[in-house]
């Protein structure tokens, strides 16, 4: 199973420690830090592996804001809709009191304290609902972000045909120019 692990830069030595300790498991980590050569498009490999990704573990915090970097990779996340299948593992661990972003709602927190991670545990523990996706999956705030999304594209459904109506007797006023 290919793991994404999405991190800020204030988080790296623990994202390199937590896959340490999940390589030592057997785990397939992909890990920016590891994987990405000097020179290449950090973009395009991000959003690459992202999208190949079976599984992901996000860290956030301490601070309440992610990064430029990982809002690129929560801005891929969500656009792939990966956060809304529950097939596929998410596992957000929070560091220290942060709130997590509305798209982690629909999975099961693993919570840290920053001064005391114990990676093996956590290591062992993600390792565990790796094997157990349902263990990851927040089954009524799953609910309620497919209804919102659903509610979401129905809005711009019947927005996108409102514009097309007032738009035909526009083209045709401005044929009559």
């Amino acid at each position: 199973m290919k793991v994404f692990i999405s991190h800020s830069r204030q988080n790296d030595g623990a994202a390199l420690r937590l896959q340490e300790r999940l390589k030592q498991r057997g785990i397939e980590v992909w890990l920016d830090i590891r994987e990405l050569e000097f020179g290449e498009d950090w973009n395009e490999r991000v959003a690459d592996a992202i999208r190949t990704a079976q599984a992901f573990i996000v860290l956030v915090g301490p601070d309440p804001k992610p990064d430029r970097r990982q809002g690129f990779e929560w801005q891929q996340i969500t656009e792939h809709e990966h956060y809304l299948d529950p097939a596929k593992p998410m596992i957000p661990i929070v560091i220290g009191a942060v709130e997590i972003p509305g798209f982690l709602r629909t999975r099961q927190v693993l919570a840290v304290e920053p001064s005391s991670i114990d990676f093996d545990n956590l290591a062992g523990t993600i390792a565990d609902m790796l094997g157990r996706p349902d263990a990851t999956v927040n089954h009524e705030q799953l609910e309620r972000g497919r209804a919102a999304r659903e509610q979401a594209m129905k809005s711009l459904r019947e927005y996108t045909l409102d514009l097309e109506k007032d738009d035909l007797p526009q083209a045709g006023l401005r044929g009559l120019k």
